[in-house]
């Protein structure tokens, strides 16, 4: 499981959620406007170090991705930790994308497939000491997988107090609008997956799974 709240799988729910067909996760900035290139009517989402990248067409922003209509397209998204993540997690057989929005769900996935092995892998985390708001979406799952629940309030409280947090309310920039913070805090708001399927050493694909949909015939 790759985690990042703040906010690459946060705007990707939120893009699906506004009917997105597929997004592409790629590492580096280049990649994505060249991926763009061979793909028709597809649309670049992402940011360099939490800020906006001139190139493309949407910020990492649910706020921003909000105000458009994405319906049946298809996405292509470079973000500074959680698609670097996805990319560098060559080795998983079953690959989710986690955020808030997506933690309830994600841990029901995680305990209907009953894994030998999970790897929490935390995309956030930086030598400044950012990241616990990733920390706490993974506490937040395994206390639900342990049966020690852990109370939502204080998982939000957690993320808006983390380093990362904090540079949605004190930040001025425009990139950084404080609005995405409550997109991000609305902890369990769809009741579906982001399963993750990699196309090769540098592109992985998400894709919206609901319940039915979930597919069990590779177990880890």
């Amino acid at each position: 499981m790759v985690i990042d709240v703040l906010r690459a799988f946060t705007t990707a729910a939120y893009a699906f959620s506004k009917g997105a067909k597929t997004i592409y996760c790629v590492a580096e900035v280049e990649k994505a406007l060249e991926l763009k290139s061979c793909i028709p009517g597809s649309l670049t989402m992402g940011e360099v170090n939490g800020l906006s990248i001139p190139e493309f067409d949407f910020n990492n922003s649910p706020t921003a991705l909000m105000q458009h209509d994405i319906q049946e397209k298809i996405i292509i998204q470079r973000t500074t930790a959680g698609t670097q993540g996805l990319i560098r997690s060559s080795h998983a057989k079953t690959l989710v994308a986690a955020s808030l929005v997506t933690a309830k769900a994600t841990a029901e996935f995680i305990r209907l497939r009953s894994p030998e092995e999970i790897f929490f892998v935390e995309t956030g985390i930086t030598s400044d000491g950012r990241g616990d708001e990733d920390t706490a979406c993974a506490d937040y799952i395994e206390g639900i997988l342990t049966g020690n629940p852990i109370p939502e309030q204080q998982i939000i409280e957690r993320v808006r107090n983390s380093v990362n947090g904090r540079r949605f309310i004190q930040n001025a920039s425009p990139d950084l609008p404080a609005e995405d913070l409550e997109f991000v805090c609305d902890i369990n708001r769809f009741h579906w997956i982001i399963q993750a399927e990699r196309v090769d050493n540098q592109i992985v694909r998400l894709s919206k799974k609901e319940k039915f949909q979930w597919n069990f015939k590779n177990p880890s």
